[in-house]
């Protein structure tokens, strides 16, 4: 039985037939050399896909093997630039009921992580087709391709899902206190074990909370907002998108305390924020928007017009002292 690398690459994009799927299945087991060919080609198009977007699969499968040879100095220049620990972006789905057990096998249990430093925004497509816009200093870790009862991924920071639809298989955000659960729909997350908080936003569709420690359920509805607080779970109406304007590079003020603003600066301009006053000061501004791009210089500048303190910035330390 003959099966090429075009075959194969057709397959991991879900292109191919299940007749083909089936031809795929039985060439595996034919042979360990079959199987390590099968490996090698899911390797390259794991590899790809951190370079090239839909639009250049074609050049894909023309370059696959060029893309192999480079494959060492690619990585290391990837992760020089990203700053990452790893990230393999999958933008293809592929569907269940192609998987051979021994496909199975070889690529279902492959575990993939990307972690944002301070100062970094990603946008991901994970292989079903879900976007998962990563804050700053934030990490997830997902299958690289999803089969089952269910699309699980695990979180440890912020994200705002953008959830493929698939009732047959509900997606599942897990985090330090709660499994959200959901169909398709757009939510936020901030789930920091650390400083043990989390909250969950939903600006379309509905999604459950399940309480990982007393295995109490909550249901939200859109517009909806859940905070963890010392009392549990609070769930109460979303007033204003605002916070979640960091996708797009904006940093918003609007009614928060100046020690968590402080922290947001630290996470998005990846410096160090000491307050040496015994009282925080009030923020000024009713409504403030802070462009992330502009640079700590500049927000400190903005904020300090309107808001009493003074600051010093240490350029040595990458420190800024609140007076």
């Amino acid at each position: 039985m003959k099966v090429d690398r075009d075959l194969m690459f057709r397959f991991f994009q879900n292109e191919n037939t299940e007749e083909e799927a089936d031809m795929l299945g039985r060439w595996l087991k034919e042979s360990e050399e079959n199987e390590q060919e099968f490996r090698k080609a899911y390797d390259v198009f794991l590899v790809s896909q951190m370079f090239l977007s839909s639009k250049d699969v074609e050049k894909v499968r023309r370059d696959a093997e060029r893309y192999m040879q480079r494959r060492k100095r690619i990585l290391r220049t990837a992760g020089m630039a990203a700053g990452i620990a790893a990230s393999l972006v999958i933008g293809f789905f592929i569907s269940d009921r192609f998987f051979t057990r021994p496909i199975r096998e070889l690529v279902g249990h492959s575990t993939l992580a990307f972690s944002n430093s301070p100062g970094q925004i990603t946008t991901l497509t994970l292989s079903d087709g879900t976007t998962v816009h990563l804050n700053a200093d934030s990490r997830i870790e997902y299958p690289a391709v999803f089969f089952g009862d269910e699309r699980r991924v695990s979180l440890d920071g912020e994200a705002i899902f953008d959830v493929s639809h698939n009732e047959d298989m509900p997606f599942v955000v897990e985090t330090f206190r709660y499994d959200i659960e959901v169909l398709g729909t757009r939510f936020d997350v901030i789930a920091d074990e650390d400083g043990g908080r989390f909250s969950a936003a939903l600006m379309e569709g509905s999604i459950s909370l399940l309480d990982r420690n007393t295995g109490q359920g909550y249901m939200m509805s859109p517009d909806q907002i859940a905070v963890l607080s010392d009392d549990g779970l609070e769930i109460s109406g979303l007033e204003s998108t605002d916070s979640y304007l960091w996708t797009d590079g904006i940093i918003s003020a609007a009614g928060m305390p100046f020690d968590r603003l402080m922290e947001e600066f630290e996470k998005y301009y990846n410096i160090k924020i000491v307050i040496r006053r015994d009282t925080l000061p009030e923020i000024g501004y009713g409504r403030l928007r802070i462009r992330i791009s502009d640079g700590i210089s500049k927000a400190m500048e903005l904020l300090s017009k309107t808001t009493d303190f003074n600051w010093i910035y240490d350029s040595a330390g990458n420190v800024i002292y609140i007076d």
